[in-house]
């Protein structure tokens, strides 16, 4: 077990459709600067188990805390704001855009601004772009085809 703070504490997380248990008694905990992984095959309720931590599904029983703080009962938006949020397996970027204009888009997204009527994207925060590619290794990359 870590000294490290627990950040994320869930405990006896269950979901079930009808009949059909598709998380029962899910727990861990997830201490500060600690990465954890959910594997298992398809249908073994993983992508069940991330929307009830993140409040987009509601959990028929158990406790997600985050930093101390119950989540069961939150909203998918109350939960967001608190700093929990979900990537997708499947990325892809713009194929027709540089590596950099990639990351800038990222940027925008993370703004809220992707949304701006006639703004264009390439000045947006290219300085912070180029920091993000430069702390991944990748800044010799930054102009080519993503």
């Amino acid at each position: 077990m870590s000294a490290t703070a627990v950040v994320l504490q869930v405990r006896g997380l269950c979901k079930r459709f009808g009949g059909v248990r598709a998380v029962d008694d899910l727990s861990f905990e997830l201490h500060a600067g600690e990465m954890l992984a959910l594997i298992g095959p398809n249908g073994a309720g993983k992508s069940t188990s991330f929307q009830m931590i993140n409040g987009q599904l509601r959990a028929d029983a158990g406790s997600v805390r985050l930093a101390g703080r119950e989540l069961v009962g939150l909203g998918a938006r109350q939960v967001m704001r608190l700093g929990v949020g979900r990537s997708f397996q499947v990325a892809q970027a713009f194929a027709s855009m540089t590596v950099l204009e990639n990351v800038q888009m990222a940027l925008l997204a993370a703004d809220g601004a992707q949304w701006r009527a006639w703004s264009r994207a390439h000045p947006h925060r290219r300085d912070d772009a180029l920091r993000l590619l430069g702390s991944l290794g990748l800044e010799r990359q930054a102009e080519r085809a993503a």
